[in-house]
């Protein structure tokens, strides 16, 4: 079958933050946390000339103004349209199916959307929470189905492919295994629609499937500056990338599955040195396979910008020894 949609799940391996470490996981190996100087104890830090990827769009200018000011060479790429969910029209939706019990399993595709999701869905009705435990609970990777355990739930984890965006082949055989025919399931799409090749099998298979569109890629009227920033990834151009939003990330990789390079532009992604802006923007790039380095807080522009200048040629350097042996 054709797969289609989104990346293995995969948790920052050495990130530097400026913030403390997550209370959840206080065990975790990290390095100790790197906290922002204030103004009266910062000093000049510079990118030395390094490439710097921005996938920014609202504040593009002023995000390449900020690289160059520190002596990066600012490769600013916007991404994307603004274009905020529409929740509530979704929730509805899957509401009055839950109610009238007609849903059956409900597939969470990333933790972002399925904490969204279920957000928007308890704070209509909290007892909402004990009929999903009736349903068949899929989750397409350990950070969907962390999102699940943190509202109380337990789903089957579908372990992803590593040259695939989503586990189809393992949730479609779940599904067939587990459903009658006659039954509804709900899949949770967070910027990738269900494969219409999984889709037919499931239908050819008397299970009735509907799709709730959480988020929606929308990318810019003109692409070409995406599709040569994409391209020059690939062949190793850039040094470091920003990220402001986790959608950011996603649009990037998105527009590469659309060229045929979804594995390549991960992997050429992945040896950057990623800087993100805060918690939620590491976790969804995490969602989308991509290692994340460093954390910006404060969760500003600024400082995201002079963290990356601070850290990001020392992290550059060490791999480039660590690869010479």
């Amino acid at each position: 079958m054709t797969r289609s949609a989104f990346p293995t799940s995969a948790r920052p391996t050495s990130r530097v933050s400026a913030r403390t470490p997550s209370r959840s996981n206080p065990t975790a190996h990290s390095p100790a946390p790197v906290r922002q100087p204030t103004p009266s104890q910062s000093t000049t830090h510079h990118f030395g000339g390094l490439n710097i990827l921005s996938l920014e769009s609202r504040r593009s200018e002023e995000m390449a103004a900020l690289i160059a000011s520190l002596g990066g060479v600012p490769v600013v790429v916007p991404c994307m349209k603004e274009q905020k969910p529409n929740l509530s029209g979704v929730v509805d939706t899957f509401e009055r199916a839950l109610v009238a019990g007609d849903i059956h399993a409900l597939i969470c595709m990333t933790g972002l959307g399925t904490r969204l999701f279920l957000r928007e869905l308890t704070a209509r009705d909290p007892q909402h929470l004990e009929t999903l435990r009736t349903l068949l609970l899929v989750a397409c990777g350990q950070k969907a189905l962390d999102a699940l355990a943190e509202a109380g739930l337990s789903g089957t984890n579908m372990t992803r492919l590593p040259d695939s965006a989503q586990p189809w082949d393992a949730v479609q055989g779940h599904l067939l295994s587990t459903l009658e025919s006659g039954q509804h399931a709900a899949v949770l799409e967070y910027g990738e629609a269900l494969p219409g090749a999984a889709r037919r099998e499931l239908l050819f298979a008397g299970l009735r499937v509907s799709s709730l569109q959480m988020y929606r890629c929308a990318f810019p009227t003109d692409t070409s500056p995406l599709d040569r920033a994409v391209r020059d990834c690939v062949l190793g151009g850039p040094n470091v990338l920003l990220l402001s939003s986790g959608t950011q990330a996603l649009h990037f990789l998105k527009y590469a599955e659309g060229l045929g390079l979804l594995p390549h532009a991960r992997d050429a992604l992945n040896r950057l040195v990623i800087v993100s802006i805060g918690p939620a923007c590491s976790e969804a790039a995490a969602d989308l396979g991509l290692r994340v380095d460093l954390e910006a807080a404060p969760h500003k522009m600024s400082d995201l910008v002079e963290l990356a200048a601070r850290h990001a040629p020392e992290i550059l350097e060490k791999r480039r020894l660590l690869r010479a042996g």
